[in-house]
């Protein structure tokens, strides 16, 4: 059974190479700019606030937070839905899709240069491994809520 110290030390290490901050440059989905930009690009079409925020899975309030920082961008634009007017509209505007082209074009190059010198296999193995760590994780959460349930 691997000691206490043991797990301490590797994730020590984990954290010294900034894995978040590293993620957060590559992952389009998980970006809030980066992922409406995406979501207003593949809908083709106006989608409201509250599309967004359930594609998102985060709040209205987040959204909202978000759009108003991309429509001062000149990122979208913002309407009343002229049937609901409680409903805001949101599309997509030309500096919006440069701005979405730009950051995929970077997320590209990110990419392909650590596919090239990872390979793909190794690289398929990590995604692996990563799912893997999430299940474990999961799977310990799920038990601490069960022992929470029993104590009570």
């Amino acid at each position: 059974m691997v000691s206490d110290q043991e797990v301490l030390a590797l994730l020590k290490e984990f954290n010294s190479i900034k894995p978040l901050s590293f993620v957060q440059q590559i992952d389009i989905q998980s970006m809030g700019i980066g992922n409406v930009l995406g979501f207003l690009m593949c809908s083709g079409h106006e989608v409201s606030a509250g599309e967004i925020s359930e594609y998102m899975n985060v709040s209205t309030a987040r959204v909202a937070v978000l759009l108003k920082k991309m429509s001062d961008k000149g990122l979208i634009t913002k309407k009343n839905d002229p049937e609901d007017g409680r409903r805001v509209l949101v599309s997509i505007t030309e500096q919006g899709k440069e701005a979405f082209y730009e950051k995929q074009k970077e997320i590209l190059l990110y990419g392909g240069a650590i596919v090239e010198h990872f390979g793909v296999d190794r690289i398929k193995d990590f995604i692996k491994s990563c799912r893997e760590i999430r299940d474990v994780v999961d799977a310990v959460e799920k038990q601490q809520d069960c022992n929470k349930k029993h104590d009570n």
